[in-house]
């Protein structure tokens, strides 16, 4: 058969979307995202913190001031805390609870840049396409199973940036204003103002170069966004600076001018290529038709213009000394839209089916290779097989010359799914500590024994046994807006602090590294017993009251982090 490729095998892949197919994807693909959720670990350090934060406003019933294990947090806005206690409320303190509106928002992303992309191009196909390549997209299908801010500013970004090209480019109406102002004051309740970098940063830009822009909004509009954006936005701002004494120079140096300019404080400093690094190896095999359209889009309104609503903030990422792959995302609807216009013309698409089909045997063999997952291996290896005997007739029904877009969109989600599907087996390997908090519960199922984590930091533990852990010379907390009294039993900086604690416990459970537990008894002369040893790194032992050696105790020495 011929490996031609020309619109007409666009229309055979988009054909597998047409009409009620659409919403049925959606629906595959919200199962899909949430398949594995419920068995993958709470993971540290990005999971852990947002699911906790979630927990403990579930558990104490405030939606206004987050607590990060015990200690108020304020590094971001709520609403990601939010979703992840409404979730949480919903299906229980697990894993899904915590992702479930993830893959709510992770939908509705896609619903939009359908959306966006017919306003954009008027053409049905290529708004169907964009939905396939977004919803592809490796770095869109990490962070739609990550619990943090990122697939939430997504989402405001797309809707708000939907409504702003309808009013500079469809039917005008103050309902686009409204609605920008909405979605403009919930994403800066998810990140504060990194919505408006994606969205009115490029907006103003190109009024310089473009008369539909300076013609979109009236006086009227502008106005009527930011009465909505500041009734939706500024209330919960106002509430906490107005309870916590020194917050508004934290919101507007702390967490803004630093995070920008010192990276080190962060620990997110990156090599200038970090993200042209990041787009290459989550935005393929659609990267090349990204490119390929700058000299050919008059297929979009606005043309080759439209490629500022990426060029812009990545330069603004770039130029920042703080870098994180998830940073960036919030621009792939957009790149999906200008990746639509010629992605009739594939890239050896035999190829792209056999290396799909090598790495289902990698997954596959993984047990072989890997000892933690031969426990596994049946169902392992029986999920591999099922995708790669999908992959073999994928191939020898040419799909991935005649159903390119569909076949190859729908292999990638398939081999993210596969991943993941491993993952739930390797958590005690990969910071994941479900199985040791199983573990704790079991032994302590009424919870009559304190836990005290012992040179470490593993909120996850908090999370999976509910309740808020004891942590001992942990990672440094920001514990300026609280009295000491408040967390004095919470949080432990020195030897003194622990064994005061410790003193007034006969019996308790211990957390730690299995590196220091020879230090650890040492200090307190404890009598312990092993109950939980999962991966290779942690363990957790019940103990009971020994010996306090005094001269091991010196107030002078402090915390130090120990990753």
């Amino acid at each position: 058969m011929s490996e031609t490729f020309t619109s007409s095998n666009l229309k055979n892949s988009l054909r597998l979307l047409e009409g009620s197919r659409f919403y049925l994807f959606l629906v595959l693909y919200f199962v899909v995202l949430l398949l594995p959720a419920f068995w993958l670990d709470i993971m540290e350090t990005t999971d852990a913190r947002y699911a906790e934060i979630g927990r403990e406003m579930l558990r104490n019933r405030d939606y206004i001031t987050p607590f990060y294990n015990g200690i108020k947090h304020f590094h971001k806005p709520p609403f990601t805390y939010w979703m992840t206690a409404f979730g949480l409320d919903i299906f229980g303190v697990n894993g899904l609870g915590a992702r479930f509106f993830l893959a709510v928002f992770s939908v509705m992303s896609l619903i939009y840049t359908r959306a966006m992309t017919f306003t954009l191009t008027g053409d049905r196909d290529k708004a169907d396409l964009s939905v396939l390549i977004l919803s592809s997209s490796l770095l869109f299908l990490i962070v739609s199973r990550v619990i943090s801010t990122d697939i939430y500013l997504t989402f405001f970004t797309v809707a708000a940036l939907a409504h702003m090209f309808e009013q500079i480019y469809g039917s005008k109406s103050i309902r686009n204003a409204i609605l920008c102002g909405i979605f403009f004051g919930f994403g800066f309740l998810t990140k504060g103002p990194i919505i408006f970098l994606f969205t009115l940063l490029p907006f103003v830009f190109m009024c310089f170069v473009s008369r539909e822009h300076r013609r979109a909004f009236g006086i009227w509009d502008w106005l009527a966004m930011l009465l909505v954006f500041v009734c939706v936005a500024l209330p919960w701002y106002l509430a906490v600076i107005n309870a916590n004494e020194g917050l508004l120079h934290y919101f507007l140096y702390d967490q803004t001018v630093e995070r920008v300019a010192d990276a080190e404080r962060f620990s997110r400093s990156q090599p200038f290529y970090f993200f042209p690094a990041v787009i290459l190896g989550t935005f393929l095999p659609w990267l090349f038709y990204f490119f390929a359209n700058i000299r050919n889009a008059r297929f979009v309104k606005g043309g080759a213009w439209i490629y500022m609503y990426v060029l812009i903030p990545f330069i603004v990422f770039q130029l920042s000394a703080s870098k994180l792959a998830t940073y960036i995302l919030p621009f792939y609807p957009i790149m999906a839209v200008l990746a639509s216009g010629r992605a009739e013309r594939p890239l050896i698409p035999n190829m792209i089916g056999y290396i799909f089909l090598v790495v289902g045997i990698a997954v596959g063999a993984t047990p072989i290779f890997v000892e933690y997952l031969r426990d596994y291996w049946m169902f392992i290896s029986g999920s591999a097989a099922a995708y790669c005997t999908l992959t073999m007739y994928f191939i020898e029904k040419h799909w991935f010359q005649q159903r390119y877009h569909f076949t190859v969109s729908v292999s990638l989600i398939l081999v993210t799914l596969l991943v993941y599907g491993g993952l739930c087996f390797s958590g005690p390997y990969i910071k994941g500590y479900r199985l040791s908090g199983d573990d704790i519960k079991k032994f302590d199922p009424q919870g009559k024994y304190d836990i005290v984590i012992y040179s470490a930091f593993t909120p996850s533990l908090s999370f999976y046994t509910d309740r808020v852990v004891p942590i001992s010379f942990g990672k440094r907390r920001e514990t300026q807006f609280q009295t000491e009294e408040e967390f004095k039993d919470i949080y432990f900086r020195n030897n003194q602090e622990l064994v005061r604690y410790l003193d007034q416990r006969e019996e308790y459970i211990i957390f730690t590294y299995k590196k220091n537990y020879d230090r650890y008894i040492g200090l307190t002369g404890d009598k312990c017993e092993l109950i939980s040893d999962r991966g290779d790194k942690k363990v957790a032992y019940f103990c009971r009251k020994g010996t306090r050696p005094g001269n091991e105790i010196r107030s002078g020495e402090l915390y130090r982090y120990i990753p």
